[in-house]
């Protein structure tokens, strides 16, 4: 009797988590997105309205994790909290707001010298407000995605990039760990195009939170199972692959918030009947504090070993071998 009720219980339990992992997602960023629109309509400021919903997001995505985890490893700190604390201060908000006002002077003054005064908004503003935020994701998916495949696949730009693929685990901020250099750039597709069109505060602001709590979400140790939503959103499962430590497998899944580009320039990976192994860069030795991380792209090509040029073969078999077997979804 015991046995037949542990289980029952055990079967309810798995029934649970796996129900949670396919509506956690699509209920946490509903109720988001209808709360930065609820704050924006009672004269909130845009800003504060964005924060006023990421901040607390930010916690619920922090509890899930620990409520929820993927790995219960990559709950523990890595010596990597406080860089990746200070990698979201600096790239995640204090740069935005000192590149938004430099890009929008550049522009207005060009599209000034060009045209004589400021090119009309080429906006939709009368579509609906959930409309404008597709088309404003999928314009700044098509500069982002390439911006983020270039990063792989041009020597210096990776260099740089190689910072965000430095962690060996995955938890919600690394979603803040980008070189400030290029951040520079990262930026260009998510700003310009949009001052350009001259997009409305609202959609700007349903965004903002849409990318936030999507790239939490998507770095997040939480397990999830979107099932078809991943061949719309860029999410953890596929993420995971990106940020693995086999380049075959991380050369891919280069979207930002959707995964559409992926699918049509043919770098969409998700083998679903398999879990990614160990995830990072293939030297043990790339430096974990910020100072370190924000010099290394000038140090050689730090984020392999010594012996790589020798033997790449044998590293990429040992990452491709590499699984965690210890560490499958508790």
């Amino acid at each position: 009797m015991d046995t037949a009720n542990e289980n029952t219980k055990a079967e309810n339990t798995t029934f649970v988590r796996e129900l949670a992992a396919r509506l956690i997602f699509p209920i946490f960023m509903t109720s988001c997105l209808l709360a930065v629109y609820a704050l924006l309509q009672i004269g909130v400021h845009e800003g504060l309205a964005v924060f006023y919903v990421l901040f607390p997001g930010a916690l619920g995505i922090w509890l899930l994790e620990h409520a929820l985890p993927f790995r219960k490893s990559w709950n523990q700190n890595d010596g990597d909290v406080s860089t990746d604390f200070i990698h979201m201060v600096v790239a995640q908000i204090i740069m935005p707001r000192l590149l938004k006002p430099l890009y929008l002077a550049t522009l207005v003054s060009g599209l000034a010298y060009l045209i004589g005064e400021r090119a009309p908004s080429l906006w939709p503003h009368d579509w609906p407000l959930i409309a404008q935020l597709f088309l404003m994701l999928l314009v700044a998916e098509f500069g982002r995605y390439w911006v983020h495949r270039w990063a792989h696949e041009i020597h210096w730009m990776w260099k740089f990039h190689a910072v965000h693929h430095s962690p060996n685990r995955l938890y919600l901020l690394n979603a803040g760990r980008f070189h400030p250099i290029e951040k520079i750039y990262f930026l260009i597709p998510e700003v310009v195009p949009f001052l350009v069109l001259g997009v409305n505060t609202e959609t700007t602001a349903l965004y903002f939170v849409f990318n936030g709590i999507h790239g939490l979400f998507q770095h997040s140790n939480i397990y999830l199972k979107l099932g078809m939503m991943n061949y719309i959103f860029s999410m953890t499962e596929l993420h995971r692959w990106h940020h693995s430590k086999a380049i075959e497998q991380s050369n891919t899944n280069y979207g930002n918030n959707l995964i559409v580009w992926d699918i049509i320039f043919g770098t969409f990976f998700w083998p679903k009947e398999k879990e990614v192994g160990s995830i990072g860069l293939h030297n043990p030795e790339y430096p974990k504090d910020y100072l370190g991380q924000l010099t290394a792209p000038f140090n050689g090509d730090i984020d392999k070993p010594a012996d790589y040029g020798d033997r790449p073969e044998y590293y990429e078999e040992l990452a491709l071998s590499e699984l965690p077997l210890a560490e499958k979804k508790s």
